[in-house]
């Protein structure tokens, strides 16, 4: 259960940006990420660089022009990528089960 302190402090948290670090966690640059996410690079960049500044350790290295995930990235990275799996599971699930439901 998610207690009223965690609601407390997650409110304060853009969820979309999470969106985008996913999105440039599997798509490994801010140009692809931002096809996938039909926008430009500069809102990816802004939208993760705004990600990253929930987290007190860094989540990317620069390597000349390229970001290099932080082991700490990478372990978030799989943890989110579960939490998505499963929500969208649930959303399907969800869709599925409205669509065979007789209309009134």
């Amino acid at each position: 259960m998610v207690e009223k302190h965690d609601f407390e402090h997650l409110i304060n948290i853009d969820l979309n940006s999470v969106l985008y670090f996913s999105a440039v966690m599997n798509y490994k640059t801010i140009f692809n990420a931002s096809v996938v996410m039909k926008c430009s690079p500069p809102t990816v960049s802004i939208m993760l660089k705004r990600f990253c500044s929930y987290f007190p350790v860094p989540l990317f290295e620069r390597e000349g022009r390229c970001l290099k995930p932080t082991k700490y990235a990478i372990e978030l990275h799989k943890m989110l990528s579960e939490l998505f799996s499963k929500f969208s599971c649930a959303v399907s699930a969800k869709s599925a089960e409205t669509e065979l439901e007789p209309t009134p």
